[in-house]
């Protein structure tokens, strides 16, 4: 009997000592959040492309900002506008905001980390392998913007909620306007680093939308302000991450361009009735006109695309080179898919030839299954290498060379190539339906020819 008392206070002082430990550890869990998700509603997001670090201190194992109401303006930042909704099961969308454009970013997770009692977050920007991820109070979220396929590319990301404003909250009236066309030029020290550019941009009071077309793309749907004497521009759509700055001019802009963590450039422009660029079908040429067009490769399902094989005998084909991380080839993805849908034809196929930025085969394969199916592509997609100019050269040997992503090749009924299209003027500028009508006429034609 004594044993049995002595060992039942034994594992009484055991739990008493086991419930003092926990009461101690739980103690040092701070619980800032008590909320289940984010707030609906209006936010600002900021991605960082360098910080005024003096402002960042370290409390314990948390890292605490402490800013001064004057940090924006000593750091460079690319601003963005967003919604949070909820849909029937109450999972929470991402709808980012650039000028016209919605895009919804509805792959979430919200979490606890079980060391601080942190909540936390991971948006995956389908379809691109790249997420914001972090951790998020009641009104605030405070991470990075990481895009997974490069090597160590990670930003700093902040977000506000409530906030509507892009740049800044009140901008300086200014009698200059910047609405209308722009020829410009993007030049480093670097020669091979120029190119040419069309600056399309339409002001609303001191509010500017627009893009710049390209000689091998467009920018996108970029957004911002006037602000005096200022142009400040922005994007953010899950791949882009751009600031553009100029001072205005009379006509004349000039300003310095940022593209995501590491590159910059100046560029410059003036007001003009139509600028000018070379013809997006004369870039990219055939080394022997006379010459069928020939290539094997597999889909990460293993299945083999070659244009000899019998069921692509006497077609039309239209071949898309591209990458899972390229927002113009995303643009020209949902445009194929979308004319497919609306011209179904048994003599029309369209095969995508992907290059990606993985070295390992398997996980380009991944890649590309995860983009045909975020985008519900209708179309089979082969993968054609590493995300180089000089690899997607080595593997289409028949070309000149590969000067943008996307590329469009028309391929008539006998293999021979028709036509090449270099880059891709999307929704957002305004060539858009002249492309789009200029596609249905290179396709009618082919396929009337037997």
């Amino acid at each position: 009997m004594n044993r049995l008392i002595k060992s039942i206070a034994g594992i009484t002082t055991l739990s008493l000592i086991g419930f003092l430990i926990y009461l101690n550890l739980v103690g040092c869990i701070t619980i800032p959040n008590q909320h289940k998700g984010f707030p609906p509603g209006v936010w600002r997001g900021v991605i960082y492309i360098y910080e005024y670090k003096n402002l960042i201190v370290t409390e314990g194992r948390k890292e605490v900002i402490s800013r001064d109401v004057d940090y924006e303006s000593k750091s460079k930042f690319i601003p963005f506008n967003f919604e949070i909704h909820y849909d029937s099961l109450k999972k929470p969308i991402m709808i980012v905001m650039n000028g016209s454009e919605r895009i919804v970013f509805d792959d979430i997770s919200i979490g606890r980390d079980i060391r601080n009692g942190d909540d936390t977050f991971r948006i995956n920007l389908l379809p691109y392998d790249a997420c914001l991820k972090g951790v998020f109070e009641e009104d605030k979220m405070r991470g990075y913007f990481i895009v997974q396929d490069k090597k160590d590319y990670f930003m700093p990301f902040e977000a506000k909620y409530g906030q509507d404003h892009r740049f800044n909250k009140t901008n300086q009236r200014t009698a200059d306007t910047v609405n209308g066309t722009y020829q410009a030029i993007f030049a480093d020290t670097s020669v091979s680093d120029r190119f040419n550019a069309i600056g399309e941009f339409s002001q609303v009071k001191n509010r500017v939308t627009g893009t710049f077309r390209t000689e091998t793309g467009d920018f996108r749907y970029l957004e911002g302000e006037v602000d005096g004497n200022k142009l400040l521009l922005s994007c953010f759509d899950g791949s882009h991450a751009f600031l553009f700055e100029a001072d205005i001019k009379g006509d004349s802009l000039i300003g310095m361009y940022y593209s995501g963590k590491h590159y910059k450039t100046n560029w410059q422009a003036v007001k003009v009735n139509s600028g000018q660029l070379e013809d997006a079908n004369t870039i990219t040429t055939l080394k022997d006109k006379n010459q069928n067009f020939k290539f094997k490769f597999y889909t990460p399902e293993q299945k083999l695309i070659d244009l000899d094989a019998p069921e692509y005998k006497n077609k039309v084909k239209v071949i898309q080179i591209m990458g899972s991380w390229c927002p113009n080839c995303r643009d020209e993805s949902a445009f194929l898919n979308e004319y497919l849908k609306e011209h179904s034809n048994p003599d029309l196929v369209v095969i995508g030839l992907s290059f990606e930025r993985y070295p390992d085969k398997q996980k380009a394969y991944e890649r590309i299954k995860k983009y045909k199916t975020s985008l519900n592509l209708n179309y089979e997609i082969a993968y054609g290498g590493m995300s180089k100019k000089d690899s997607a050269a080595a593997a289409l040997p028949q070309l000149s060379g590969i000067n943008a992503y996307p590329t469009m090749m028309f391929v008539d009924r006998n293999n021979k190539v028709t036509k090449i299209h270099t880059g891709f003027d999307g929704p957002a500028t305004s060539q858009f339906q002249k492309f789009k009508s200029e596609f249905d006429k290179t396709i009618q034609d082919l396929l009337i020819q037997k």
